[in-house]
C-alpha cells in the first residue's frame, strides 16, 4: 500500500467519513441533517453487530462516495534533509530516518515519500502509516461493497483550501479537543510535516527554527482558529492570521456547520474550488471587495451587518491539517534550576565532526543547534575515532560552555573544553563519540548528510 493509492482522488465526494478514536462521524454535502454519529472504531476488527450498524448508516444516507479523512497520527507526514541534490534514495533509509519519530512499528510496504529538490538538497517528503490501523480500516470498509471510497489526510483536506488565498509557506493550527492541536507546516497545498502540540500556550521557536532547513527563510506566517483564544509563544515576529470557518463553508457554498477538514474533503475537486480560485483571481485587491460586501449587506439588514461583520474580518487570506505524540517538536522540557547562564554569540562558527561510525549524526546536532538558533554550522567526519562526546571552545568562547552544557544536557552530554587552537577557522567544534538515537530528548530531524568537511582545529 502506499500513500499515492490511499490518497488518491478520483471525484468530488457526496460524503466524508471521519473516524475518530472510539467513533466516527458521517458528513453528508447537503444543508440540513447533514452529520450523523456512531460509536463505532473502524482502527479496530467490527463484531458482527457493529458492522451491521456501520451498513445501515451508509445505506440509510443512500452514500455511494465517500472520503474517508484519515488522522495525522495514523499517515503521519514528516520531512527529512539531504545535503545534496538527488533522484533516486532507498527505502530502508527512509526507513532508519523514519523509525525514531512514530510510536508504532514501520513497515516498509507502508511507508511513501518523494524527492523535493531545493537549493542544492533535497527535502524528503516522507508518509509512515500506522499498519495496525490502515489494515483494520480497509477490512471494515470492504464490508461496504455498495460505496466507492477515496482517503485524504486531515491536514492535506485543510491544505487544499489555504492554497486558494496564500501562496508561500505557512503554519495552520487545528484544533483537536480542549488544550490539543494539529500544527502543520505546508506550502500552497502540500503538507511537508505534522505535529500535535499541547496547551493553552504553544510554544512553536523550535519548529519554527526548523522550517529554516526546508525553505529558504523561517516560515513565520500563522494561521489560527478565529474562535478559541490560543497564546502562541516564540521570540521570532509571527505573522499571525485567523481563519473563520464559517466564511470558508459560505465561499464554498457549503453548510456552515462543517469541520474545516471536511469543508477540504468535499471541495478537493470541481466547481467548487475552482469557482472560488478564479473568484479570487479576478479580485486586484480582496479588502476593498469585502468592503463593498460589507456596505451591501449594511443596507440590507441590520442583522446581517452583525453577522457579517463578525465572520469576515482578516477575510483576505481565510484558511484552511493527526500526528502521533512524538512528533519533530515537542515542549521544551522543564530544566533543573542552575545559575543564569551568559548570553552566547549565535552567529559563531561552527563545526560537528562524527566521530562514530553510524551515518548521519553529524546532520542530526546540526539540527538541534539549529533549533537552538545557530545559523553557521559545518558538518562532516572526524579522522578519529571516539567513545565520548566532545565540544572544543576557543578561549574568547569560553563562557558558552555553561550554555551548552545546560541547553545540550539530553541529547549531547559532552566534556567541553576550551584549548581549541585561537587560529582555527570554527569558534566551537563538537565531536559526536556516541550513538545520539539513544538520547531521550532527540526530537530534531536526522537528515541523511553527503558532506565530508575536512576536520580543522
Amino acid at each position: 500500500m502506499c500513500y499515492h493509492y490511499l490518497m488518491s482522488l478520483f471525484s468530488t465526494p457526496k460524503a466524508v467519513l471521519w473516524p475518530r478514536v472510539e467513533s466516527l462521524d458521517l458528513y453528508l454535502d447537503k444543508s440540513s441533517d447533514n452529520i450523523s454519529s456512531a460509536d463505532i472504531n473502524l482502527w479496530r476488527s467490527l463484531t458482527e453487530a457493529e458492522a451491521k450498524s456501520l451498513s445501515l448508516l451508509f445505506s440509510q444516507n443512500k452514500v455511494k462516495n465517500c472520503t474517508v479523512l484519515i488522522p495525522d497520527d495514523v499517515v503521519f507526514t514528516k520531512s527529512f534533509i539531504y545535503d545534496s541534490e538527488i533522484t533516486t534514495i532507498d527505502k530502508s533509509e527512509v526507513l532508519t530516518l523514519a523509525k525514531s519519530f512514530v510510536t508504532f512499528k514501520i513497515n516498509p510496504d507502508y511507508i511513501d515519500y518523494e524527492l523535493i529538490p531545493a537549493s542544492g538538497k533535497t527535502i524528503i517528503l516522507a508518509h509512515i502509516f500506522d499498519r495496525t490501523k490502515i489494515d483494520a480500516l480497509k477490512i471494515n470498509l470492504e464490508a461496504l461493497k455498495q460505496v466507492n471510497f477515496t482517503f485524504e489526510s486531515v491536514s492535506q483536506a485543510i491544505s487544499k483550501i489555504i492554497s486558494l488565498h496564500f501562496d508561500g509557506e505557512y503554519f495552520l493550527v487545528y484544533p483537536l479537543s480542549d488544550n490539543e492541536y494539529t500544527l502543520s507546516l505546508s506550502r500552497k497545498d502540500k503538507v511537508y510535516l505534522t505535529a500535535n502540540l499541547k496547551g493553552p500556550t504553544l510554544d512553536v521557536q523550535k519548529i519554527v527554527n526548523y522550517s529554516n532547513l526546508y525553505f529558504t527563510s523561517p516560515t513565520t506566517k500563522f494561521y489560527l482558529p478565529s474562535d478559541i483564544d490560543l497564546g502562541i509563544d516564540a521570540t521570532s515576529n509571527l505573522d499571525k492570521t485567523p481563519y473563520y470557518q464559517s466564511q470558508i463553508a459560505a465561499e464554498l457554498k457549503k453548510p456552515a456547520n462543517l469541520p474545516l477538514p471536511v469543508l477540504g474533503a468535499l471541495a478537493i475537486i470541481g466547481k467548487d474550488i475552482s469557482s472560488t480560485r478564479r473568484s479570487m483571481e479576478n479580485k486586484k485587491n480582496f479588502l476593498p471587495f469585502i468592503a463593498v460586501f460589507l456596505v451591501t449587506a449594511i443596507i440590507a439588514s441590520a442583522v446581517i451587518i452583525l453577522v457579517l461583520n463578525k465572520n469576515n474580518s482578516d477575510l483576505e487570506n481565510p484558511l484552511a491539517n493527526t500526528s502521533p505524540t512524538p512528533t519533530i517538536i515537542s515542549e521544551i522540557p522543564t530544566e533543573t534550576p542552575v545559575p543564569t547562564v551568559p548570553p552566547v554569540d549565535k552567529d559563531i562558527k561552527i563545526q560537528v565532526l562524527n566521530a562514530t561510525d553510524i551515518n548521519g549524526q553529524a546532520a542530526t546536532l546540526k539540527e538541534t543547534l539549529t533549533a537552538l538558533g545557530f545559523t553557521d554550522i559545518t558538518v562532516g567526519n572526524s579522522s578519529q575515532k571516539l567513545t565520548e562526546n566532545v565540544i572544543k571552545l576557543k578561549a574568547d568562547q569560553s563562557s558558552a560552555s555553561a550554555y551548552f552544557q545546560s541547553q545540550l544536557a539530553d541529547s549531547f552530554s559532552a566534556q567541553i573544553t576550551d584549548d581549541l587552537s585561537a587560529s582555527s577557522t570554527y569558534d566551537a567544534v563538537f565531536y559526536i563519540g556516541t550513538d545520539l538515537s539513544t538520547s531521550s530528548s532527540a526530537t530534531s530531524t536526522p537528515p541523511v548528510s553527503a558532506t565530508v568537511t575536512p576536520e580543522e582545529e
